[in-house]
């Protein structure tokens, strides 16, 4: 079982940074323990106990009226409640996944309160999730999309203009592009997704951070959470991930044995202080080695991408537990 490093974690929020080559939970095919959500409840029963109790808290003014054994009563349930939705979960609580390939942070709900909280804010697209991705020109025939993927341009001022034609992401300076379609299983291949009618609403926002010969460093936001969907938008674009062994060939060095595509940011509003904080995990350790071997300009960017093996962070003033730094900003 592979060790899974915790980026952050208090009494109702954890976040954890997945590594490649390892399923996010258990299914029918894999059922051997050795997914992430086998080694996350592995390392929180090696952890000393929650602390937490229910907060001492006064009777309501009506039960002042009711015979003391009814009071008990009415204290034992409002106790109860407060362990069944302030407590913790037997088991914490998954809110979006990854693909087994790709690396990088996955938030959990470790409380009732935390879960409705956080899953509410995946639910209407408030989380804003950032991935590293390497592409290079050219895409499998198949993935060309059966619909139109309708292309945006977003500008500075966060306006968005519809790009009739499709523009090389060389030319795409510090414009984002917006790719919007909708996607659905492959019919001859139920392992992957295509842009199609009857397909899932979908919508993806890139932009370039560098650019080195036939490489492109791109920051990916899925503003939905379909299967594949970065994999899939870009090959639709006419653009595969470095090293997919699904909607590109290997990397033509041989050295990358899976897709370059990495989930570095995660941006939530946490329980129960909905402070607005950003969890950054570190890029993990065959991509970095990829990156300075094969593309050593996007070493040299300045977006504060976690480029150079620095731990993993979330912003503002923070404090150190296990090998990640704790805190917060709020908004």
């Amino acid at each position: 079982m592979k060790d899974i490093a915790i980026i952050y974690q208090d009494h109702h929020t954890l976040i954890v940074n997945k590594p490649a080559g390892v399923v996010i939970h258990p299914t029918y095919k894999h059922t051997d323990g050795e997914t992430m959500w086998d080694a996350v409840l592995a390392c929180l029963e090696q952890q000393a106990g929650d602390d937490w109790q229910p907060p001492s808290v006064p009777d309501e003014p009506a039960w002042a009226k009711a015979p003391p054994l009814v009071q008990e009563m009415l204290r034992a349930r409002r106790t109860q409640r407060f362990w069944q939705e302030w407590g913790l979960l037997p088991r914490p609580c998954l809110l979006h996944r990854l693909d087994k390939d790709t690396s990088g942070a996955v938030a959990l709900a470790r409380t009732e309160r935390s879960r409705h909280h956080l899953a509410r804010q995946f639910h209407e697209h408030r989380v804003v999730k950032r991935y590293l991705a390497v592409v290079t020109r050219g895409a499998p025939e198949w993935a060309r999309p059966r619909v139109p993927l309708i292309l945006k341009r977003r500008q500075a001022d966060g306006c968005e203009e519809v790009v009739h034609t499709c523009p090389g992401l060389w030319s795409l300076g510090n414009e984002g592009l917006i790719l919007d379609g909708p996607l659905k299983r492959d019919p001859d291949e139920r392992r992957r997704c295509i842009v199609a009618s009857g397909g899932q609403e979908a919508k993806t926002m890139i932009s370039v951070l560098a650019t080195q010969h036939e490489y492109i460093l791109l920051e990916v936001q899925p503003v939905t959470g379909r299967m594949h969907q970065i994999r899939a938008h870009l090959a639709a674009l006419g653009y595969a991930i470095v090293g997919d062994q699904v909607y590109a060939p290997l990397a033509k060095d041989g050295t990358l044995q899976r897709q370059f595509l990495h989930a570095y940011s995660l941006e939530l509003r946490r329980f129960p202080d909905d402070d607005l904080c950003t969890f950054v995990a570190p890029l993990a350790s065959d991509l970095l080695l990829w990156l300075k071997r094969y593309f050593p300009e996007a070493m040299a960017i300045e977006q504060g991408a976690p480029l150079d093996g620095y731990p993993a962070r979330v912003t503002g003033a923070g404090r150190w537990c296990g090998s990640a730094i704790i805190s917060s900003g709020s908004t």
